[in-house]
Order: structure tokens, then C-alpha cells, then sequence
């Protein structure tokens, strides 16, 4: 990799990467020298410098060259040979909703014991009435842990005797403690429980602390112990996009936060200017039933694409028909009834009429294959070719699904979830098809657009460089599922998914996704060498400064002002 990456860099060397740009009349604002800039523009692909002027960049290329646009009053900083890349774009997280409750919950991800992570839920405990709950909301695997087990409801009860305690693995199932059973009032004729979460119980009909349900009725029940007021809410989405920054994040794309109610904190902190990122969202459907009426009405109030530089809407997301998901089913045998078939073709005609965008959701590649049936229909009298919609996870997707998504011109947009979910995957599916799960490199290879997301916080790690990092080594959490190395992508690969091909999946690749002059200066510097660092070590990086624009929103000092 490091003799690739000196290749890569001669190559870059080779061409002329300076361009000059009437923008500014050949002076800048803002100039970074003596690094190694990694500008995903295949044109002029590495550099030493670049300028900003008017938040945007108006050239990259050699020290000496842009130390022609320095004039008395332009800021210079020394990069000190830090690696610099284009702000990164998540283009499928749910930070709208998990924003909300970012620091109320704890997260297990990086715990590598049991007791360690059971002393996370303890030490946010300390700071919390008797009756507030702790928390710890997805994203973590029993293997991730040296004891290589779950939790239980008596390991709960130990660490926090007097704090209700929530623990949810993935969608799969949660527990609460015996405090929790006490709040939940779980053993009374009236459990505290919205529709849809069923109480396990034993031989005495007792509740034992195990709740199941689905994607929809646990975010519903989080939401009800995590009740809040919005101007919490809008301090907790500042605190969660202040993270996001932190590790070089300038964008998103949230395909659904739920019920319309989630959306109202985002958009009160954007009205306020509290934004420091560029945010993009799509609608899913409302209610089970009649989705393509729902699409029908609120549409007619919106345009098909609307961006104003800081906040985007981006169509329809992720689920378009209810019964048309598959929620987290992880093998085969998902078998969507006529009428949702019919229901999906009404939704997507109605779209490609408008030539508004979609990403819709497929775990699997039965629920894939059910709604290519409706897209390949649709496309026979709306090509969808130029249209930009997209499959989301595509956890088990098969070379004939990848297929039919090439002929159409639709894109892929990979998540994480086969990191966690490895060892399930290959439970129901076999080995097989859990070693080539998510099948990115073979999309690629296809010729796909594919663009990268996190699905965090509940199924995914906050801040892409995890999901990087499970690009390059293609092995799940706690090791239990490892990729075959000619499924691994290539560092340029991976980072390309968060970059050029995410700025293409938001309608920005004018305006962003590579470091090349005319373009916004969404960038950040790194603290680690991406292209050469151990590639198991990748998760680590962090930013040292993240602009938006050409504006400061991250910070940590590491850089000093070069000498004029």
C-alpha cells in the first residue's frame, strides 16, 4: 500500500496540479502548505498545497506554486505534512434522531470486556436522578467482548441496583433491569409499552427483562425514555454534529428520522444558524396504508430537489411501503404481499414522474429482487437511469441483483451493518454468502455508483472512519466473519465512497467531494496518515482542524501559522 501510495503520489507530481482561478484575482484568504493533500480529482489526484478564498478553493498544487497567491494579510498554516482530504459525507445515518439523544446514551462500540462496558453504564449513572434512565441504544456484539457474551438482566441488576437500565442489541431484542420492570411496570395489567414490544415472560408470568419488538416500536420506546424538551434536543444535535466535525464529517444524508415531530429541534437549531455541517434529508412514509396518496399530498408542496448550500431535501427514504420492508431480516424468504407490490409501483411511478429521488431499503436480496420487480416496470416508461435512486444495505445482495440495478442506472448506497451483524448473516445464509457481505467491491467492480453511509447510531459507528476501516480488513466485530481479500477495497476506494460518490448521491458533485479550485473548501486535516497508517488503526483518526467553506467549525489547535 505505501509503494502504491508513492506511485500515486509521483504520478500526481507528473501533472500540472496547479490552477490558477480568476476567483479572488489570484490572492487567497487562506492557505494550507506542506502536506499531502489527497484531492479525489483524478485530474490532479495529490498536492502539496491549496488557497481558499470566498470559501471556496481557487488552487491546489506545489508549495511554490501557491505561495504565489500569499499576499500580507492571507493566513498560511503549516500542515507539517498532515494528510488533508475533502470534508467526508455520510450519506445514510440517522443523526436527526440519534443527534437528539446523543449524550444521553452510551455507547459500547470500543468496549472490549463486558465489565468495562457494564462500568460505562455505571459511571453515566452517577450523574442522573434515581428515575432516569441509562442507556445503551444499539451498535455492539456479544463477541466484541473478551467474556464473549451478552449481558444479562442480573449483570444489570449488580452494576445498577437503583438506576433504570436499557440495553437494546441492534433491533433484536433489549433489556431493562429489575428497576427498569419496576418503571415499565411490565408485571401490572397496564405495561408502560407502546404497540408493537411484546414482554417475555417466565413460568410464574413474570416479566424476566427481555422485550422484543421492531425497528419502529423500539425507537418509539427509546423516545419515551428518553423524553426531553427541544431546547435539549437542539443542544444534544449540536453536541452530536460537534463530534461529526471532530473527525473531518462536513455532511450527511438522513433517509428518516421518524415522525415528523423528530424533525422540528433540526430545524429550529438550522433557523438559528446552529448548523455545522450540510445537512440532507428525505421523507419516508407516514402510516402503513395508501403511502402513495401520502406521497402524493406532501409532495405537492415541495420541489422534486431543493438545496440552499446548508440544508438539502433529497426525495423519498427509506421506507417508501411499509410492507415492503424488510426491517433487519437477515436471511432469506421475505415475501411482500401483491398489494404492497402494487403500492410500491404507485410510489415509484408517481416519483419517476417527478423525477424525485429515492433510496429505499433492502436488507436482503429477496426484498432486493421484490422491488426491482416494481423499478424494472416503472422503468419500461420512466428511464430511471439519470434519476439517482439508490438501494440502501443490500446485506446479502446477489450478482443478478447487482445486475439489475447496473441496467437501470441505479446507485448503492453500503452500510455498515454486516459489522455487527457478520456472525447473524452467516448463521442464515451460510459462510458463503456472509464472506462477501456487503458485496461493495463486486458493485464496483459492476460498475455501480456506490456511495457510503454508517446507518449509526443504532446499527452503525458515528464518524465513517469505522466504516472505513471495515472496507480495507473486511472483518466484522470481534472477528467472527473475515472477507477474503479480493473483496477488499482499496484505501482510494474507500475513502471515494464518502467523498466524490457521496457528493454525486446529494446532487453536489459541482460543489463538492474533491479538493479542486472552483470548489466549496469543505476539507479537513488529519491527524494520522490515512494512505499509509496500519490499516486496523484507521478507526483512530481524528481531525485537527475541519472547515465548511472555508470556516473554522473544528479546531484542536495542532496548527501553527507559517511564517510570511
Amino acid at each position: 500500500m505505501i509503494r502504491r501510495f508513492s506511485t500515486f503520489c509521483l504520478a500526481a507530481a507528473q501533472l500540472a496540479v496547479f490552477t490558477q482561478s480568476s476567483l479572488a484575482n489570484d490572492s487567497a484568504d487562506l492557505v494550507l502548505r506542506n502536506g499531502t493533500i489527497v484531492t479525489m480529482d483524478e485530474a490532479r489526484p495529490a498536492a502539496e498545497a491549496l488557497a481558499i478564498s470566498d470559501g471556496r478553493i481557487v488552487a491546489v498544487g506545489s508549495d511554490e506554486d501557491i505561495e504565489k497567491l500569499v499576499r500580507p494579510d492571507t493566513e498560511v498554516l503549516d500542515l507539517g505534512g498532515r494528510t488533508v482530504i475533502p470534508g467526508l459525507v455520510d450519506t445514510h445515518i440517522h443523526a436527526i434522531r440519534g443527534g437528539q439523544t446523543y449524550p444521553f446514551e452510551t455507547y459500547w462500540h470500543d468496549e472490549t470486556s463486558l465489565a468495562s462496558a457494564l462500568e460505562a453504564l455505571k459511571t453515566a449513572a452517577r450523574d442522573r436522578a434515581s428515575d432516569q434512565w441509562v442507556a445503551v441504544v444499539g451498535s455492539w456484539h456479544p463477541d466484541q467482548f473478551a467474556e464473549r457474551r451478552a449481558p444479562d438482566v442480573a449483570d444489570l441488576d449488580k452494576t445498577l441496583p437503583q438506576t433504570p437500565a436499557y440495553v437494546q442489541y441492534l433491533y433484536d431484542y433489549a433489556l431493562v433491569n429489575t428497576k427498569g420492570i419496576e418503571l415499565l411496570a411490565l408485571d401490572s395489567a397496564a405495561p408502560k409499552l407502546p404497540p408493537g414490544i411484546t414482554i417475555e415472560r417466565n413460568e410464574e408470568s413474570r416479566a424476566t427483562g427481555r422485550l422484543f419488538g421492531n425497528i419502529g416500536s423500539f425507537n418509539v420506546l427509546f423516545g419515551q425514555l428518553s423524553a426531553i424538551g427541544m431546547n435539549e434536543r437542539k443542544a444534544n444535535l449540536q453536541v452530536f454534529f460537534s463530534h461529526l466535525n471532530a473527525v473531518g464529517v462536513t455532511g450527511f444524508i438522513d433517509p428518516s428520522a421518524g415522525p415528523a415531530t423528530g424533525y422540528e429541534p433540526f430545524f429550529a437549531l438550522r433557523d438559528e444558524g446552529g448548523l455545522t455541517l450540510r445537512a440532507g434529508y428525505r421523507i419516508p412514509a407516514a402510516h402503513p396504508g395508501k403511502e402513495a396518496e401520502w406521497f402524493r399530498e406532501i409532495m405537492s408542496f415541495r420541489p422534486a430537489v431543493h438545496d440552499d448550500g446548508t440544508l438539502s431535501f433529497l426525495g423519498l427514504g427509506e421506507s417508501l411501503v411499509f410492507a415492503m420492508n424488510d426491517g433487519v431480516q437477515m436471511g432469506p424468504g421475505f415475501a411482500p404481499p401483491k398489494e404492497a407490490r402494487d403500492e410500491l409501483l404507485k410510489v415509484a411511478q408517481f416519483a419517476a414522474e417527478r423525477r424525485i429521488p429515492i433510496e429505499i431499503h433492502a436488507y436482503t436480496d429477496d426484498a432486493a429482487s421484490a422491488i426491482l420487480d416494481v423499478f424494472e416496470e416503472v422503468h419500461k416508461t420512466h428511464p430511471l437511469n439519470d434519476l439517482r435512486w439508490s438501494i440502501a444495505h443490500l446485506n446479502t445482495g446477489s450478482e443478478p441483483t447487482l445486475d439489475r440495478m447496473q441496467k437501470m442506472g441505479l446507485a448503492y448506497t453500503v452500510q455498515m451493518g454486516p459489522y455487527f451483524e457478520g456472525a447473524a448473516i452467516a448463521d442464515a445464509n451460510g459462510t458463503a454468502v456472509a464472506a462477501v457481505s456487503p458485496p461493495t467491491r463486486l458493485a464496483i467492480d459492476k460498475g455501480l455508483l456506490v456511495a457510503g453511509g454508517t446507518d449509526s447510531t443504532r446499527i452503525g459507528v458515528a464518524g465513517v472512519w469505522q466504516a472505513i476501516e471495515y472496507h480495507l480488513t473486511g472483518r466484522s466485530l470481534g472477528g467472527t466473519v473475515q472477507k477474503a481479500s479480493d473483496q477488499l477495497l482499496t484505501r482510494e476506494e474507500a475513502l471515494r465512497l464518502y467523498t466524490r460518490n457521496a457528493a454525486w448521491i446529494a446532487f453536489a458533485e459541482e460543489d463538492r467531494g474533491t479538493l479542486s479550485a472552483g470548489k466549496l473548501a469543505d476539507l479537513a486535516v488529519l491527524d494520522k496518515p490515512y494512505m499509509t497508517m496500519p490499516v486496523d488503526e484507521i478507526d483512530t483518526i481524528r481531525s485537527v482542524l475541519t472547515l465548511l467553506g472555508g470556516k473554522v467549525v473544528y479546531d484542536a489547535g495542532a496548527l501553527r501559522s507559517a511564517e510570511q
